[in-house]
């Protein structure tokens, strides 16, 4: 377990990550890939019950310590530990197979089930308190006493101090796991859950309250995680325009909002704009 104090600032400094770490997505699909692999497969030897490398950073020395400290060396990790060209190469192909299979084709949904969870956490924090968000974050995380305790294979003792506390929904995941501690922040990565999923029903009960257009403007919204006017626009066949009109109803209505990101506008459905498209998957997070 590692536990993480608070002190007397750390509820004030609790972040909510509303867009996706496809970096944690990737190391994240390496772990399942890893579960249900054969021994030989490279990506399996790299693995240990407590040990799992964030595969956007490769596999370094460092790392390959721990792993060796808790299992023993195969012919390929111990390639690796010798800068072996032969070795390197075998796993950056492995880490682009998972990659193109697990992450670039679901993007879409990773997008949707990441804002989902956000939106609900945001919700709780908005309404209730960082306290009692962290309280309902599940997955056997318990806040006690100014202590976030989460179930880890490690057993450490982190002080918050003056850096902010993330939680970043993992949609890949299906364990609670801290990043390496950077010198401003601490992440704690949490199990984003399933993507939103419209139902027949849901659909025509949308489109008899909202009319057809912005009801499919906000099913659009939901499923993509969040999109810019153009996307929107592509999504729907309709000119830049008439989406635009669209998203104003619905942010006007409290059911999405719109963030200026650069020189584009991003539209993110608001918790009771996921709640309205998607009430059961709403009603899962915890």
């Amino acid at each position: 377990m590692i536990r993480i104090h608070l002190g007397p600032e750390g509820l004030g400094n609790v972040r909510i990550c509303a867009i996706p770490d496809f970096g944690a997505e990737l190391t994240a699909a390496g772990v399942a890939h890893a579960h249900g692999g054969r021994p030989c497969d490279p990506l399996v030897q790299l693995y240990s019950r407590s040990t799992a490398p964030e595969l956007t950073e490769g596999v370094s020395p460092l790392y390959l310590s721990h792993l060796f400290a808790r299992r023993s060396p195969t012919p390929f990790t111990k390639a690796l530990a010798e800068a072996d060209d032969r070795a390197h190469s075998l796993l950056t192909k492995a880490i682009d197979h998972v990659r193109s299979s697990a992450i670039e084709p679901h993007r879409s949904g990773i997008d949707s089930a990441v804002a989902a969870r956000a939106a609900g956490l945001s919700h709780l924090y908005a309404g209730s308190g960082a306290s009692v968000m962290l309280h309902r974050l599940g997955h056997e995380i318990r806040l006690r006493r100014g202590v976030l305790e989460l179930p880890t294979a490690f057993d450490a003792d982190l002080e918050l101090g003056e850096r902010s506390l993330r939680i970043q929904a993992v949609a890949l995941s299906r364990r609670v796991s801290l990043t390496e501690p950077a010198d401003d922040h601490l992440t704690v990565r949490i199990p984003a859950g399933a993507p939103p999923r419209t139902e027949p029903g849901q659909l025509a009960a949308l489109r008899t309250l909202l009319g057809p257009g912005r009801a499919a403007t906000l099913e659009a919204i939901v499923t993509s995680g969040g999109v810019t006017g153009r996307q929107l626009a592509s999504r729907l066949g309709v000119s830049d325009a008439a989406a635009s009109r669209h998203a104003a109803v619905l942010r006007r209505a409290g059911l999405i909002q719109s963030l200026r990101m650069g020189q584009t506008v991003k539209h993110l459905a608001t918790p009771l704009g996921y709640h309205l498209a998607q009430p059961e998957a709403t009603g899962r997070c915890p």
